[in-house]
């Protein structure tokens, strides 16, 4: 197993055919820990089938069916992602994955079946470092300080109804519950207020900490190839998904694993 680091956040892991280490459990502990160090975890040319990538993912967690988007009807854990056109792509914006949930989930394997020869590509952003990039006075004054978090915007952008919408607060700094790093933890795509504040103060302050959370020096640009398989640790990572590919064909099987209540 070789591991090469990829810069501010994220490693990839060269010489290993997934399928063929699900029953080394030294090969799997290996993984395990990669992913804990590096958070975003990228394998080249994997060929996984849907039951394959269950199997990869109860490596991290048990998968989970996602709250709102269907699965596949044999496979429900896996999301089917397909390109309809930018002005239905929703994920061009800084995020964690599901955080409108209690327990959201911990991490989230991407795996591609059709990449576009441009545009696509995923970025990712360590929140460790952002937070690490506060200043003093903030960080304290957001110490004990939760968001609300909502999935009003999903319901919106599907022409759902909102009234429904699910509610949640969340710490504004996360624990990882293996490194017991800090880690920033709002997202534009589903919060809505850090709580205790009134609606200026909650604007600006969660401007800054959103400056924060997608600074380039803290990101890696993934370019996708057919086979790639991904893997990103949403309590320490966001994500934001380019287009940019027009009409042409991209597919890729998405899972979330079981989550874990932020604190």
């Amino acid at each position: 197993m070789e591991v090469t680091n990829l810069g501010p956040v994220g490693a990839q892991i060269d010489g290993m055919d997934l399928k063929s280490v699900l029953d080394d459990q030294e090969i799997i502990s290996e993984i395990r820990k990669a992913f804990i160090d590096n958070s975003v975890l990228v394998f080249k040319n994997q060929n996984l089938n849907p039951s394959h990538l269950l199997s990869v993912a109860e490596i991290i967690g048990l998968p989970m069916k996602h709250p709102i988007f269907p699965g596949l009807s044999e496979h429900p854990e896996i999301i089917k992602i397909e390109n309809l056109g930018e002005m239905y792509h929703t994920n061009a914006h800084w995020h964690s994955d599901v955080t409108f949930e209690e327990e959201p989930p911990d991490a989230t394997f991407l795996y591609s079946l059709e990449v576009p020869d441009e545009g696509g590509d995923t970025l990712f952003s360590n929140q460790f470092l952002a937070y690490e990039s506060l200043a003093d006075d903030v960080k304290l004054m957001l110490s004990d300080k939760k968001a609300s978090h909502s999935n009003a915007s999903i319901l919106s952008l599907m022409g759902a109804d909102t009234s429904n919408a699910k509610r949640v607060l969340h710490p504004v700094f996360r624990t990882h519950p293996d490194s017991k790093k800090k880690a920033l933890y709002v997202t534009q795509a589903f919060v809505e207020k850090i709580e205790e504040m009134d609606i200026k103060k909650s604007e600006d302050t969660l401007a800054i900490l959103y400056s924060a959370a997608s600074k380039e020096e803290f990101t890696y640009r993934h370019k996708w190839s057919k086979g790639d398989l991904l893997i990103w640790d949403n309590r320490s990572v966001q994500h934001f998904a380019e287009h940019g590919y027009g009409n042409k064909v991209r597919t890729m099987h998405r899972i979330t694993t079981s989550g874990s209540k932020p604190f």
